[in-house]
Formats: C-alpha cells, sequence, structure tokens
C-alpha cells in the first residue's frame, strides 16, 4: 500500500489502504510515498502495573495506557508523519525485529509477570511474535536492551507518547 503524505505537514494528500502483499517499498524521501504497516499490534503489560497498547487501525495509530490491566479509556489518536515512520522501519532492521523468536516465556515465571505480543507487517516483512515475562535477547525475566530499543521505537512513532515503560 502506498500513501502520500505531504513531506512538511504529516497530511494525507491521496491513497486507499489495501491489505496483504499490496504494500512495496517507499522510493525515497523526494517522491512523498510512504510505507505504511499493513498491521501493527504492540500490546506490553501486566494485570497488577501499568499497560500499553498501541494498533494501527490505516489511518492512525490508537494508543492506551492503564495501570491494572483495564483498557477503560479512551485511545489517543496518532498519525506519524513521513520521517516518522521512516526512522520507524529503520530503527525495526537495526533492532533486528524480524529475527525475532516466535515466543518468549520465562519457565520460572509465576505471578506479576509481563505479557507482551507484536504483530508487525509491512507488506514486504512479518512478524508475530510474544513473550510471557521474557524477552528478546536475554534468558530470564527482566527487560533487555532489544526489547528497551523496540518500545523507544513505538514511543518515538507515537511522537514520545506515551511515558517510557
Amino acid at each position: 500500500m502506498r500513501r502520500r503524505i505531504e513531506e512538511n505537514t504529516g497530511i494525507l494528500l491521496s491513497g486507499t489502504l489495501m491489505t496483504g502483499s499490496g504494500m512495496t517499498s517507499h522510493p525515497g524521501p523526494l517522491s512523498g510515498d510512504i510505507l505504511l504497516p499493513t498491521s501493527l499490534v504492540f500490546y506490553a503489560g501486566s494485570y497488577s502495573g501499568g499497560a500499553l497498547s498501541v494498533r494501527w487501525n490505516g489511518d492512525a495509530l490508537l494508543v492506551e495506557e492503564t495501570g491494572g490491566g483495564n483498557f477503560d479509556c479512551s485511545p489517543h489518536a496518532i498519525t506519524p508523519g513521513p520521517d516518522g515512520w521512516v526512522a520507524f522501519w529503520e530503527e525495526i532492521d537495526e533492532i533486528g525485529v524480524w529475527l525475532w523468536d516466535d515466543v518468549y516465556v520465562n519457565p520460572h515465571g509465576c505471578c506479576g509477570v509481563t505479557y507482551w505480543q507484536l504483530v508487525l507487517d509491512n507488506g514486504e516483512r512479518s512478524i508475530s511474535c510474544s513473550g510471557e515475562d521474557r524477552f528478546p535477547g536475554g534468558v530470564s525475566s527482566g527487560l533487555t536492551p532489544d526489547f528497551r530499543a523496540l518500545v523507544t521505537a513505538i514511543q518515538r512513532l507515537c511522537g514520545n507518547y506515551p511515558k517510557p515503560l
């Protein structure tokens, strides 16, 4: 899928959402074409602590954060500009997200674990992975540098909202 977005304003000028393999990469910043996801879902949190949910609806990122596991607030709709999307895809490549395993589970996890999920598809590559108190690049519980880099990339895409996990 391609959407034309005004370089300086981030305003959508034209385009229609297509799913599946209809998305192609952007030919460069001068063209005004931006690679948008066909799917982006991110969740990280625990029932007793805070949680963050980010999902792409085809037009905007819907961001929800909460404490205590209940998403009863209205999501914030955020529309990243062209530079944000370009930087996001570059960060995803640098982190190596496309090479992550499908499932990360801490065999010693019990109560109060952190659950997370990432579903990401840009028409050229896709990944669906999740974890329970274990993260890419780690052997036990505790956020890893790779996972923290993913969270930071998502927060930057959302205009540094919400606050860091």
